[in-house]
């Protein structure tokens, strides 16, 4: 592990100290004292840069005074900034992905925090009381880049656009909307209910290789239930193109609510250099084969059931979104990206 500002040897690491941070507050001291030996304090002063944007990540940073500023840098050459202060964790999610760093960071007022590896990041996630408060921390910090786009559809209906949160799962899965056998069997080719580790999976994401976005009934504003998600998974053997897919609630169905969201996940890709999106679906999947034969897609067979496609991200003047929807929805999908950097 790198070994940025001032790290104190790992003997220093000491169980009292970690419980004078707010971020472990409720944990067991038990469990604090085998997490203590794998946490290095450090100091750096104002001026410092800590992490890197493009560099290997290797650590996370739990911060428990003083502050810095992220900076992320679009492909366009947008420069996004934001400060984070005490009590929050920085760099957690390239480490958890082991991508590289989405952002640069630089010490603003003089520091003190701790850091730590995939070891010190497994043995947190591995405790309730820690892995509950990492969600409420990437929530709350995803949370301040967030406002939520309204949506008018074709038939007048309004909704809300925003990027999925840490928290989501269990809204999908105790929430108001209905999704059918034959929705689910549509969307993961199986009509049992997906488990709990892919419901994780589909609803904790880095915003990098897996970008989610939810659609929410506007008719109780922005909190309102989820009624459709679509993604794009970036391919591990080549970065450039990135699998998609979408679902829509039952009572939500042929609303255009399925093209709105491809429309929307293209400034989200675009931004994050994806060339190409790939979809693997079943061949009795109309709905989806219409709404991807519009940007251009063809089919291949893959077996008995399924049919393949890959083709061009389509470009801005393809799509039915207007030219402030397209920067409002590129800006909100930039500003999450720097957000888990």
């Amino acid at each position: 592990m790198p070994s940025p500002g001032n790290v104190s040897p790992v003997p220093d690491s000491t169980t009292d100290d970690l419980a004078s941070l707010g971020f472990f507050a409720k944990c067991r001291h038990e469990d604090l004292d085998r997490l203590a030996p794998l946490l290095r304090p450090l100091t750096a002063e104002a001026g410092e840069v800590l992490m890197t944007q493009g560099e290997p990540a290797q650590w996370f940073m739990l911060i428990s005074s003083g502050s810095v500023e992220v900076t992320h840098a679009a492909p366009d050459g947008e420069l996004i900034v934001h400060t984070i202060g005490p009590g929050l964790i920085v760099g957690e999610i390239a480490l958890l992905r082991g991508g590289t760093r989405n952002a640069t960071v630089l010490v603003t007022e003089s520091l003190a925090g701790w850091i730590g590896g995939h070891d010190a990041l497994t043995a947190m996630l591995d405790v309730p009381c820690m892995a509950e408060r990492l969600v409420r921390t990437a929530r709350q910090r995803l949370a301040e880049f967030i406002t939520p786009l309204p949506v008018k559809l074709s038939d007048g209906s309004r909704m809300y656009l925003r990027p999925v949160l840490p928290g989501d799962n269990p809204r999908v899965r105790q929430g108001p909307v209905r999704f059918s056998t034959e929705t689910i069997y549509r969307r993961f080719q199986t009509a049992y209910e997906p488990s709990p580790a892919l419901m994780a999976y589909l609803f904790e994401v880095d915003y990098v290789d897996h970008f989610v976005w939810v659609l929410t009934d506007g008719l109780d504003g922005p909190d309102g239930p989820m009624v459709a998600d679509a993604r794009f998974v970036r391919l591990h053997e080549n970065p450039t193109v990135a699998e998609v897919a979408f679902m829509v609630g039952d009572d939500y169905q042929g609303r255009g609510i399925g093209t709105f969201l491809m429309d929307a996940l293209v400034p989200a890709a675009r931004g994050s250099g994806v060339e190409r999106f790939a979809a693997r679906v079943l061949s009795d999947n109309f709905p989806m084969r219409k709404i991807l034969e519009h940007y251009g897609a063809t089919w291949e067979r893959d077996d008995r059931n399924m049919i393949v496609t890959e083709f061009d991200v389509p470009k801005p003047d393809q799509l039915s979104l207007s030219h402030r929807q397209y920067r409002d929805i590129y800006t909100l999908a930039q500003h999450v990206i720097k957000a888990v950097g």
